[in-house]
């Protein structure tokens, strides 16, 4: 008797499946949990990072069994997907017990990491009990960028060692960069560097200011004019701009409530000290897990999403939403409020809708033409 075929299900595939079941519905399907805000690295850009042996960061980090008990609450609650970021997650020494636990209750863990404290010892913890994905930052496609960005001498063959050690043993893995004035230059090495691996390579442009009120990432954001213009130069993206343009142009996404975004709906996010916030940008107000249940800061976290809005802003009456990166999370970190809009997002929304209006004439134009020549070559 032959066995049946079972087709394998792409695990993208299930949890876009998922949210489309929810159909608007509130449910805690994902999460993302930082273990710690330490870190290997000192990337000038970070938003978050402490130094790897800063005692104080690390007295204010869960527990093993602290953050073993979230994780069974969480899977009690629904939860499917679970994100385990940082600081530098491989950091922490009880790392292989808690993605172990993890994997044991049922959640398909991606990592995200900069691959240099991967060892063959971890590279076999994931080998033998399958993340769902790695997901590794690249600073840089040479040693002398890579490493002036991370300010660590010899991170470099560190990260690519990581790497490497993932290839071997066929762990399923992607890249992604933040583009940054020092990097920038090497976005066409860094995504030959991704094909040549197999892989993929994500991007983004726009820096946050720190978690501690720090505004030093911001210095090294890339002029606006020339992340649009990147952004326009790639098919793929440029495709996802005018659909955005098209699909939701002159809606008043921002008219009334303060939350606008998907964050608090099928996702939330938890600190390293176990406060479960909105999401990474948006940490006020924070429900401490210590202090109560999951399932009651989950709620208590819903009700963000009731609030309408108090002031009177531009953002009330914009029809770009769809192109704009402002949040309250922007607003927080730089107004201390939900609602004041921060003007470099401004600015952002309107040179892409520049860059959507002028793409589409173009094309416009050259089928007009195009009709027009075909048309007297049908004459003659």
């Amino acid at each position: 008797m032959s066995c049946p075929n079972i087709p394998e299900i792409d695990l993208g595939d299930l949890g876009a499946a998922i949210h489309a079941q929810m159909k608007g519905r509130r449910y805690p399907l994902s999460g993302m949990m930082e273990l710690t805000d330490r870190c290997d690295l000192n990337c000038v850009h970070c938003y978050i990072n402490q130094p790897a042996g800063s005692k104080q960061a690390r007295s204010k980090e869960l527990s093993t069994e602290q953050i073993k008990d979230i994780l069974r609450q969480a899977v009690d609650a629904g939860t499917l997907f679970v994100t385990f970021t940082g600081g530098e997650v491989f950091l922490r020494q009880d790392f292989p017990e808690i993605y172990t636990y993890a994997r044991r209750q049922g959640l398909l863990v991606t990592i995200f990491t900069n691959a240099t404290l991967i060892t063959p010892k971890i590279a076999d913890l994931l080998s033998n009990i399958r993340p769902y994905r790695v997901d590794i930052t690249l600073y840089g496609a040479t040693k002398e960028t890579y490493e002036k960005v991370t300010r660590v001498p010899g991170s470099y063959a560190l990260c690519l060692n990581g790497i490497n050690l993932l290839r071997e043993r066929g762990i399923k893995f992607s890249l992604k960069t933040m583009l940054l004035n020092s990097n920038k230059h090497e976005l066409a090495q860094m995504q030959a560097m991704a094909e040549e691996f197999g892989v993929s390579l994500r991007y983004d442009g726009t820096l946050w200011p720190r978690t501690d009120g720090g505004l030093a990432p911001i210095e090294q954001q890339i002029p606006i004019e020339e992340m649009i213009a990147m952004d326009f130069e790639d098919p793929e993206r440029r495709a996802e701009w005018i659909r955005l343009a098209r699909d939701f142009g002159g809606f008043l996404s921002r008219k009334k409530f303060v939350f606008s975004c998907n964050g608090g709906m099928q996702s939330y996010h938890i600190d390293s000290a176990g406060n479960m916030c909105f999401c990474t940008m948006v940490r006020d107000p924070a429900c401490s897990l210590g202090e109560m249940s999951f399932i009651e800061a989950w709620e208590k976290i819903g009700e963000l999403r009731k609030l309408e809005r108090q002031l009177s802003t531009p953002c009330q009456t914009c029809t770009l939403g769809a192109l704009c990166t402002q949040c309250p999370g922007w607003s927080q970190a730089i107004h201390g409020n939900n609602e004041t809009p921060v003007e470099f997002n401004c600015v952002i929304a309107h040179e892409r809708k520049k860059q959507v209006n002028q793409y589409l004439r173009y094309n416009a134009f050259i089928e007009e033409n195009e009709e027009a020549m075909s048309y007297e070559k049908e004459k003659v």
